[in-house]
């Protein structure tokens, strides 16, 4: 009777470890699920990857010429000239006077049309400074994000990838002690069937 007692708990203790390495395959099967829905949801609810310079614009590409300030030179010569003018006519002053006068107001005029033409030069310059500038930085933007993009996507597959491999060796070695277990119960079978023969003489 010994003999069918030792087969029966080696058997008992073969199912109970066969039933024990098949919940705990089934448990990690369960907590790989939980724990991919919840890094599926830390994933779709991450902040979007912005270009920080995406929207940028050229603020030197509008800019005007400051022809107010030389509309009052011009206006002002205009006055200085005519009082020049009258007072050359009231002292009766030849024709060689108003020629002079006439050649004096056209530099007048050069001066303030050249510093016109230098304000539009310098902010022409300043428009394409302006729009290489902001070229570059949206294009460096556009960089920053790929790369932030990048990286992240380089994460989420290395974490996924890790806790694949983790949940995927745990099956794989509940498996194989449930193989075990298996193999174990069938063991104890074939030594209770051995110990109950022997018992009666077979």
């Amino acid at each position: 009777m010994s003999k069918i007692s030792g087969a029966r708990n080696a058997q008992k203790q073969a199912k109970m470890a066969q039933e024990i390495a098949g919940n705990e395959k089934r448990e990690a099967a369960a907590k790989a699920a939980i724990l991919q829905d919840q890094l599926s949801n830390l994933e779709a609810n991450r902040q979007e990857i912005i270009n920080p310079y995406d929207q940028m614009q050229n603020e030197y590409a509008n800019l005007g010429v400051a022809t107010q300030a030389s509309e009052f030179q011009a206006e002002e010569a205009d006055i200085a000239l005519a009082n020049t003018l009258d007072a050359m006519v009231a002292t009766g002053a030849g024709a060689g006077g108003a020629t002079a006068l006439a050649q004096a107001a056209l530099q007048s005029k050069r001066g303030i049309s050249q510093s016109l033409e230098k304000q539009e030069v310098n902010n022409q310059k300043l428009a394409a400074d302006g729009a290489a500038t902001v070229s570059r930085m949206k294009a460096e933007g556009r960089n920053i994000a790929f790369n932030n993009q990048e990286t992240r996507e380089l994460q989420k597959l290395d974490r996924t990838s890790n806790l694949l491999d983790q949940q995927t060796q745990r099956q794989q070695n509940m498996e194989d002690q449930e193989y075990q277990a298996g193999m174990n119960r069938l063991a104890a079978n074939g030594n209770m069937w051995k110990a109950g023969l022997s018992i009666v003489g077979l």
